[in-house]
């Protein structure tokens, strides 16, 4: 039986439409939201969501609405516990970016919220959803701390001022950073092993100086061919790239 091939414009079609109706259910939640009792005092705050890859929000869409339905169900839960209203008033969607680094625009938009003190609360559906990496994770707690915004994780009551709470949730974010690179480590030598043993890459992305091998179906094996040609352009660029000052001389070049 043929493969569907996924055709790239179609796929960023689908990841954005993902996107885009995780935007309108979180939209929806604001404009609907309504305070658990009248009488009870009312914060306002945040939810974060991420997912790694575009991939994953491509197939795995109901991931990010899930992290939505968690947080909204968290807020509620805090609501009832604490009988305060805990609003949220912006989501904030970090689609196919890692975790690992904080060079990620949503995630810089939160930090900045926060320390306009515009939120006093932030919910996540646990911690690597946030981060992956110990240090990030740190400076992060650190900024909710001075700024008094509290930290919502599902099912994990926190007090920022409990030392114990603190190791606990540093643990849990270096067990993130571990499994990140644990992965990140396992897949590294699972394409080199592939490379020496098979000549096979993994995905069909246009490489410069190689040609996809494709089969009978004109679907991609995985595995590369030299183009001559190419290659002797590739060399052309790395030689020029040994003699520029800058990467505006070797494209201008």
């Amino acid at each position: 039986m043929k493969r569907k091939k996924t055709d790239p414009i179609e796929f960023k079609k689908l990841v954005r439409k993902v996107v885009s109706d995780c935007e309108k259910l979180a939209d929806n939640y604001i404009q609907a939201w309504k305070p658990l009792n009248q009488k009870w005092q009312t914060i306002e705050g945040g939810v974060y969501l991420r997912l790694s890859d575009n991939m994953q929000v491509a197939v795995e869409r109901g991931s990010l609405e899930q992290q939505i339905h968690i947080a909204v169900a968290e807020a509620q839960y805090r609501s009832e516990q604490e009988n305060i209203n805990y609003k949220i008033i912006d989501f904030y969607i970090e689609p196919g970016v890692t975790g690992t680094n904080d060079s990620r625009p949503e995630f810089n938009r939160l930090q900045n919220d926060i320390e306009s003190k515009k939120l006093n609360f932030i919910v996540f559906k646990e911690i690597s959803r946030l981060v992956r990496d110990l240090e990030i994770w740190k400076r992060f707690f650190r900024l909710c701390q001075l700024n008094e915004c509290e930290i919502c994780i599902r099912g994990l009551p926190f007090n920022p001022n409990d030392p114990a709470a603190v190791l606990m949730l540093d643990q849990l974010a270096a067990f993130a950073e571990f499994e990140s690179r644990t992965t990140s480590k396992r897949i590294k030598e699972s394409n080199h092993s592939a490379l020496i043993t098979s000549g096979k890459f993994n995905g069909e992305y246009p490489l410069l100086g190689f040609d996809v091998i494709r089969n009978e179906e004109d679907e991609s094996t995985g595995i590369y061919k030299p183009n001559t040609k190419e290659l002797s352009d590739v060399k052309w660029i790395m030689e020029s790239f040994l003699r520029v000052d800058k990467y505006g001389t070797l494209v201008d070049w």
